[in-house]
């Protein structure tokens, strides 16, 4: 027998947006649209990283004009435009070929554990407001768009967010 530690599981974008939207929707909460998905999303994975030392999510984000993108995401809820969104993102089964919305199983307690700390953080914010949050001088976004990086890093997120856990403690 071996003592390893867990192993963390690491989601699509999709499944961790879809997520928030059970959330918003169960809560009541109608202003989750594009924009204010990827932040919460990014918020997200900056915390998962800073808490756990692992990504939430399995794909990077990129250092857009308009702030950190997870392409994936912009590219399921852009038909919603600057609108709430009203459905979930939709993967296709490999197995059956049906499109179908996945989130992450409520029985994942470390994953929910940082997630509802971030949702409870963020939530009253608007997208416009998550957005500026991710502007500011110094943050992992801005040193990659001054440095013509297509890809943030994850060490600078995990850095910087445990930067905002030493202010915010």
């Amino acid at each position: 027998m071996t003592n390893n530690p867990p192993q963390r599981v690491v989601y699509k974008p999709t499944w961790v947006a879809n997520s928030f939207l059970v959330r918003a929707r169960n809560e009541g909460v109608t202003d989750v649209d594009p924009l204010k998905i990827q932040k919460l999303v990014y918020n997200l994975h900056g915390w998962n990283l800073a808490v756990t030392g692992s990504p939430a999510v399995g794909e990077r984000f990129e250092a857009w004009p308009h702030g950190p993108v997870n392409s994936t995401l912009y590219h399921k809820f852009k038909e919603y435009r600057f609108r709430p969104i009203t459905g979930y993102a939709t993967d296709v089964d490999p197995m059956t070929g049906v499109p179908s919305a996945t989130y992450v199983s409520e029985g994942d307690a470390a994953f929910y554990d940082v997630f509802d700390r971030v949702w409870k953080r963020y939530k009253g914010y608007s997208g416009q407001e998550l957005s500026d949050m991710t502007h500011a001088v110094g943050t992992p976004w801005s040193y990659a768009r001054e440095h013509g990086l297509h890809y943030i890093p994850d060490n600078m997120i995990r850095d910087h967010f445990i930067e905002i856990g030493k202010v915010t403690a």
